[in-house]
């Protein structure tokens, strides 16, 4: 296993627990990928170094079927989206009615529309759960005609409202595409339906706790994880895998192997030519998407939002209306840092004070997609933000005890995988989905390539924290096993 995100564990608890032998290599000092914390700005304060919420982990059948040791703080109300300085705001509450009554004070009608739409919906939720991290079947394509509409365009036919659709808008700036582009509507009405349906929970102390718990069941079925050992060569023979060899030269031999780095990483690791030329070329032409500078505050209070709904929240979305959301994505994809970010906020220990030190000290997790390169430093990127984040709590600026800065370069430096600083491992535009993530023959995780598998976010269904490409790997490798295919 190339790679210990919780793909790569995920893959290596299922071989390992059918008793064959695993040993899963990260580059990193510890293990978890995307999925970590640390304390990145002061003692005592725990913050999340990538991805902060798991709608994803708690809907996944992966998930669901490890029933991981794992304590989940799971915030009654998942997400505030902050319209205006002024106080305006739509919450996106677990409890339906509550949800209606926030949209319907918003905008006459809205509130109306969506406890109809998600009354329809939340009876048959693992069905429509399942339909979006199905391993890619006819089933997971039967969701394909969504793919097509953009969040814009289904907000406004479902509420007639540019403000309550700015709150189904917004859930789209965790991936890197606009409003109005095709497939927008589908991570936007996936990720508020969610809302509902299971919550935005988070471990309870960080999230590296989940990682922890999968490392664990991973050494309790007998499997093994070498940490700082980097990767850099897949040896191939006589048309199948046969080795991989790390950076100090030592050689290991395998029967098989999982790769769970993206695309550009994993082409440099192969040698030329051991792919069809069409596979090979999809590899080479994967585009990345947005960069990404995530900002980590320790606080000596809580973020005095004039939105008082905001207040209570897991998570704000800063994006105004629904043109300045627009406006943050076509500037930043044009090469330019926006001149007014949609930001994703996070308030975890507003409802873990596991994070912080004792009294009203508070964490702040803030993350913008960004141009890969803006011209700017981490530092004037960083100010900016605050900037904007002052425009919907006036007094931000004398909160902040510490703050850790990484722009696009810093977190690509940490994780090889997230080029740019990219979270997504590659854009979630259209053309890079479903079977096109990365490419028919990839998009089960068995490649042309007799022994090489593959999974991470840059494979079907993507990014999010769900295990389901990882398991898909996992579940291909052991049926070749069973039909001789590697032999």
């Amino acid at each position: 296993m190339i790679g210990a995100g919780h793909h790569g564990l995920v893959a290596a608890i299922r071989l390992s627990a059918r008793g064959h032998d695993v040993l899963v290599l990260e580059a990193a000092g510890t293990p978890g990928g995307a999925v970590r914390s640390s304390e990145l700005t002061l003692p005592g304060f725990i913050h999340d170094t990538c991805a902060g919420f798991f709608p994803l982990t708690s809907a996944s059948p992966v998930f669901r079927e490890l029933e991981l040791d794992v304590d989940w703080v799971d915030p009654a109300i998942p997400m505030v989206h902050v319209l205006d300085g002024d106080g305006g705001e739509v919450a996106l509450h677990q409890e339906l009615g509550a949800t209606v009554a926030s949209l319907e004070a918003c905008a006459a009608g809205a509130g109306v529309a969506w406890g109809r739409l998600t009354r329809t919906l939340l009876p048959m939720r693992r069905a429509v759960i399942g339909l979006g991290l199905a391993r890619l079947g006819a089933s997971a394509l039967a969701v394909a005609p969504l793919a097509l509409v953009s969040s814009a365009g289904l907000g406004r036919r479902l509420f007639g409202d540019d403000r309550a659709t700015a709150w189904l808008a917004g859930s789209g700036a965790h991936a890197d595409v606009s409003p109005y582009a095709a497939g927008s509507g589908a991570f936007s009405l996936g990720l508020t339906f969610l809302g509902h349906a299971v919550g935005w929970p988070f471990p309870r102390g960080g999230a590296a706790r989940l990682t922890d718990a999968l490392v664990t069941r991973l050494i309790a079925h007998g499997g093994s994880l070498r940490c700082d050992a980097v990767a850099t060569a897949i040896e191939v023979h006589r048309g199948r895998v046969t080795a991989v060899r790390l950076a100090d030269e030592e050689r290991i031999p395998v029967d098989a192997v999982i790769g769970t780095v993206s695309p550009g990483p994993i082409s440099e690791m192969l040698p030329p030519g051991v792919l069809p030329g069409r596979v090979q070329r999809r590899l080479e032409r994967w585009r990345y998407g947005l960069g990404t500078v995530k900002l980590d505050y320790a606080l000596s209070s809580p973020v005095p939002w004039t939105a008082m709904t905001a207040r209570q929240a897991g998570v704000v979305h800063v994006g105004g209306s629904l043109t300045e959301i627009a406006a943050s994505f076509e500037q930043a994809s044009a090469g330019r840092f926006p001149d007014a970010p949609a930001l994703v906020v996070g308030q975890h220990s507003l409802h873990d004070r596991s994070r912080v030190p004792a009294g009203d000290a508070h964490t702040l997790y803030v993350y913008a997609r960004v141009p890969e390169r803006s011209g700017l430093s981490d530092d004037e990127m960083a100010q900016r933000i605050e900037a904007r984040i002052e425009q919907f709590a006036p007094g931000f600026h004398g909160l902040a005890l510490a703050r850790a800065a990484r722009g696009p370069a810093a977190i690509e430096s940490e994780n090889a995988s997230l080029r740019g600083g990219d979270l997504a491992s590659g854009s979630c535009q259209l053309d890079q989905q479903l079977v096109f993530r990365p490419a028919p023959a990839l998009c089960r995780g068995r490649t042309p390539l007799r022994g090489l598998y593959v999974a991470g976010a840059w494979v079907h269904p993507g990014p999010g924290v769900h295990g389901v490409s990882g398991r898909s790997a996992a579940d291909s490798l052991l049926a070749d096993l069973r039909h001789r295919r590697l032999s």
